[in-house]
């Protein structure tokens, strides 16, 4: 009896352990993290991403790191209800998330994909979307073009992809 109620202990102890290894994991990986964002960021190049979109970066990260740790400790701990429960409604949030804002997440992987293909760059000279002028700024969700007229208009990038860009400001080698 005594013995069964040390294993029992014991049980429960390297379980606590675990979970503090989980956790410390965490930590670490959120370390590790903050760098990353930052190479990110200057791997981009000309999108600049605003304090803001750093934090929600940051944040987004942190959050799914410690939803995964989370998971792990509910797993150790054999709690498989709460972690199905944890599962399903993460699923149902995310799926509404990530309908809720498809145009937000196109135009941003929309910037991404212009600075990193680069079909334009600041002060060139362009006709895309309906719209000719200079670019004067690429965001990461917006490009600014200034037109003839020196009105400047914000065109949402997931447009400027999915039309022909003349680029009058790029030479032909």
């Amino acid at each position: 009896m005594d013995t069964q109620i040390i294993m029992d202990n014991l049980g429960i102890v390297m379980k606590i352990v675990y979970s503090i290894i989980v956790i410390i994991a965490a930590k670490i990986a959120i370390i590790v993290m903050k760098p990353s964002i930052r190479k990110l960021d200057d791997h981009i190049g000309q999108v600049e991403l605003s304090k803001g979109t750093h934090k929600l970066i940051k944040n987004a990260i942190r959050y799914v790191i410690y939803t995964a740790a989370l998971v792990a400790i509910l797993y150790i701990f054999d709690v498989k209800d709460a972690l199905y429960g944890l599962l399903t409604g993460a699923a149902v949030l995310g799926f509404a998330i990530g309908y809720a804002s498809q145009d937000i997440l196109s135009n941003m992987l929309s910037g991404i994909l212009i600075a990193v293909d680069r079909p334009f760059t600041i002060g060139d000279r362009i006709m895309a979307a309906g719209i000719t002028g200079t670019v004067k700024d690429i965001a990461l969700r917006t490009t600014e073009v200034v037109t003839d007229e020196e009105v400047p208009v914000l065109i949402p990038n997931s447009s400027l992809l999915k039309s022909p860009i003349h680029n009058y400001g790029r030479k032909k080698k």
